[in-house]
């Protein structure tokens, strides 16, 4: 358990792809300013390199007063002359987390009494594609290049031959109770996502993202990568009235059947450059306060 002192706050990103320069810059700048009242949740893609993973989670821990980590698909990528697969890196990770403190278990806040204020739960994850059945959000797309050739993660993510449904093995990690005792807030998060009306803007917005300049890959189906049912039916079992999320990096904030989804990513300066965002200009967005 992690205890409040008064005026706390919960904030969450996602998407900070720390590989690139400016991407460790800002950072290195968040990070420079001590965060004591405030616990981040950072929902996957950090980084693709596991020394730069490591650093990047020894920073944030030392500047807020707690992280909450799921990996993302760019986490657990590998180099083909690595002696390794995804898997294995997914429990390096879980070893890189535990030396800092970082959280990657559900764990209840406590305010400055003692009492129970908020619960915030990991959701590990992965996505299921097509042919997984009905718990892909897949949805056809005119054109689009099935093969998805142009996605990393057909080179990049490497499964031992035991693991048949990397969604199913992450979705079963995950300790879900169904809460009877639901009198505080429950937030949840995952890197990919747990709907298919997460994948497209909408009027209700309140930050769109990237959203000017159209398609700009006219081949590549997002929703064949995006995420699965099975996080939306873990989140629901939860309670939740928060989801955070990440993976897509387009903005959303909206209440869906009563659960509010929030993705804020960090992303790619070429992505902040089209959408006329600056880098100073982005921080983790406010989810809970108290």
């Amino acid at each position: 358990m992690v205890s409040l002192r008064g005026d706390m706050r919960v904030v969450a990103i996602s998407d900070l792809h720390i590989d690139i320069a400016e991407n460790r810059d800002w950072l290195a700048h968040l990070c420079d300013q001590a965060h004591d009242d405030e616990i981040l949740i950072l929902a996957g893609d950090l980084a693709s390199k596991l020394s730069r993973i490591e650093s990047g989670l020894a920073l944030l821990a030392r500047s807020y007063s707690q992280v909450f980590f799921v990996p993302g698909n760019h986490d657990l990528w590998v180099e083909a002359r690595e002696p390794t697969d995804s898997l294995q890196r997914f429990r390096e990770i879980q070893s890189i987390c535990s030396t800092h403190g970082v959280a990657m278990r559900s764990r209840d806040i406590l305010g400055e009494k003692g009492h129970r204020v908020v619960s915030i739960s990991p959701l590990l994850s992965w996505y299921c594609e097509p042919d997984e059945g009905d718990l892909s959000l897949f949805l056809s797309k005119p054109g689009e290049d099935e093969s998805l050739a142009m996605w990393a993660d057909r080179v990049r993510i490497r499964w031992p031959d035991s693991l048949l449904s990397p969604a199913s093995y992450f979705l079963g990690l995950n300790a879900i109770n169904e809460a009877e005792d639901r009198d505080i807030p429950i937030i949840s998060f995952s890197h990919f996502l747990p709907r298919q009306e997460l994948i497209f803007s909408s009027s209700r917005d309140r930050v769109p993202f990237g959203g000017r300049g159209g398609d700009r890959a006219p081949r590549f189906n997002f929703s064949r990568v995006a995420g699965t049912v099975g996080i939306e039916r873990q989140l629901r079992m939860l309670g939740s009235s928060v989801h955070i999320h990440g993976h897509q990096h387009r903005n959303r904030d909206r209440m869906i059947d009563g659960v509010r989804y929030v993705s804020h990513c960090l992303g790619y300066p070429q992505e902040r450059a089209a959408a006329g965002i600056s880098a100073k200009d982005v921080k983790p967005v406010e989810v809970f306060h108290y």
